[in-house]
Order: structure tokens, then sequence, then C-alpha cells
């Protein structure tokens, strides 16, 4: 994969990484407003999907540092991560939307992981 690609992927996985944050903020602050047994819940959730995040950022470190054969790897490990992470979402019910303001799940307005936007 060229140096180029390489470097569009890292920039869209940091996106990625950025636009979870901001929605892990929304559902921090959401658990913050909740009554308590839900709060506890969310609390749980957001601590789930942090720790998913935070993998997301490790994924990125090692994204950046590698080359060739093993740039690849690190890369489908990368994609499986964040199927996790969406999938972790979509168990806490909090999809976007869900306030009424519609519009993708986090990191659907990327394209695909794989660097192809469909064109």
């Amino acid at each position: 994969m060229d140096e180029e690609k390489k470097k569009a992927y890292q920039d869209r996985f940091q996106a990625r990484i950025d636009e979870w944050e901001a929605k892990l903020e929304q559902l921090g602050a959401r658990a913050r407003k909740a009554e308590a047994d839900l709060r506890l819940q969310l609390q749980d959730e957001e601590s789930e999907l942090r720790k998913k995040l935070d993998e997301a950022r490790k994924r990125l470190r090692e994204l950046r540092a590698a080359s060739g054969e093993g740039w690849e790897e690190i890369r489908a490990g990368a994609d499986r991560l964040w199927t996790d992470l969406r999938a972790a979402w979509d168990r806490t019910g909090k999809q976007e939307g869900d306030d009424g303001a519609g519009g993708p799940r986090p990191g659907d307005s990327s394209g695909q992981a794989d660097g192809d936007d469909g064109r």
C-alpha cells in the first residue's frame, strides 16, 4: 500500500477516534443526568466504550509505526476493532438519532474502513 493511502487511512482512523470521543462525552453527560440505576448502567457502558476507544488509539499508534505486511495486519485488526466498537455502541441503545437528531452511527460517514469510499 502506498504512503498516501496509508496516511489517508490513518487520518480517517483519527477522525473516527475524535468522533467517538464526542459521542462518549454525550453518553457521560446523559449518565450524569440520569436516575441512579440508569446512571450506573450508562457509566458501565461508557467505561466499556472508553476501553475500546483506548484500544483504537493504541491501534492508531501501531498503524503509524508499522510498514509493509505488518501494516496490513494491524489494519485488519483495526477494522475489526471498529466493528466491535460499533456493536458495543449499539448495545447501549444510544445511537445517534435517539435524541431526535437523526443521522448515521459514528464511523458510518467516512466510508469503508479499508479506504474504499464507494467511488
